[in-house]
């Protein structure tokens, strides 16, 4: 089972947060939730994710302009999960005062969603749209020989992107998801329409250089098939878990999505 809480965030005073602002998602649960907090030093991959602050788009700089809070106004973001223990600690605490750098925040859980894996696949669709709402971070495989640095693509080839979504289901799963990647995915997850903008962002010390925007994609898989469903399952997936590197602190957070073709506008104003 999956589940995600949405919560709503105001601060007292006006305060400049870090560039990303799932900084300040992290920093608010790690005061109110321990289960949480601990989970955060745990290596490898997590079996949560916080998307950054939202304003009606999640809240991210490229480090040109300098990202505010306004006092009293309301922020909202999302953390998913798939532990018992820590889904038991927000609703047993379900809002609180906390610390947001110099003042201080009002945090509400505002609505609680409950999802079973069974339930996670998108309608069937001949044709998906997939929007990168944050920088994502998506690594071909991993070489044998020695790199000094990861390497990222700036386009989300459908098996790289599958992969991601896969590698994830599977550490947390029992019922494991194979074959998606290679060959399969690139000739019958076809990437045919896309508008993305390569992007910087500065990251603790650091930047994080992603790409943001949508992809269309045809599923030429015929119907019922088992890699239809694999990929139907694993794009609902990445609508709570995110994709690619980073994802449990807000990077690759995603909108998988059916298409409908009802004039090309209607993608624009979607995307």
């Amino acid at each position: 089972m999956i589940l995600s809480f949405a919560f709503s965030l105001r601060v007292k005073d006006e305060v400049i947060v870090q560039p990303f602002s799932s900084k300040v998602s992290r920093m608010v649960l790690a005061q109110l939730y321990p289960h949480y907090l601990k989970s955060t030093d745990s290596p490898g991959l997590k079996p949560h994710r916080v998307t950054a602050l939202r304003d009606r788009r999640p809240l991210f700089s490229t480090g040109k302009n300098v990202l505010r809070l306004s006092p009293g106004k309301e922020y909202t973001f999302y953390l998913t999960s798939l532990e018992q223990v820590l889904a038991e600690e927000v609703l047993k605490n379900p809002s609180g005062t906390v610390r947001v750098y110099h003042t201080e925040g009002k945090v509400e859980l505002n609505q609680v969603k409950y999802v079973q894996v069974e339930s996670l696949a998108l309608e069937d669709s001949r044709t998906y749209v997939v929007r990168f709402l944050t920088p994502t971070l998506l690594q071909p495989p991993r070489p044998s020989f020695k790199r000094r640095r990861n390497r990222y693509v700036l386009f989300p080839y459908s098996p790289l992107l599958l992969t991601s979504l896969a590698v994830h289901w599977n550490a947390f799963s029992h019922v494991k998801v194979n074959g998606v990647g290679g060959l399969r995915a690139l000739y019958y997850f076809r990437e045919v329409g896309y508008n993305l903008t390569p992007i910087t962002v500065p990251y603790e010390q650091g930047t994080v250089r992603g790409f943001v925007g949508w992809t269309k994609f045809s599923l030429d898989a015929r119907r019922s098939s088992g890699f239809r469903e694999k990929v139907r399952t694993l794009l609902g997936y990445g609508n709570f878990m995110g994709v690619g590197k980073s994802r449990s602190i807000g990077f690759g957070e995603i909108e998988a999505f059916p298409w409908r073709a009802r004039g090309e506008g209607e993608e624009t104003d979607r995307t």
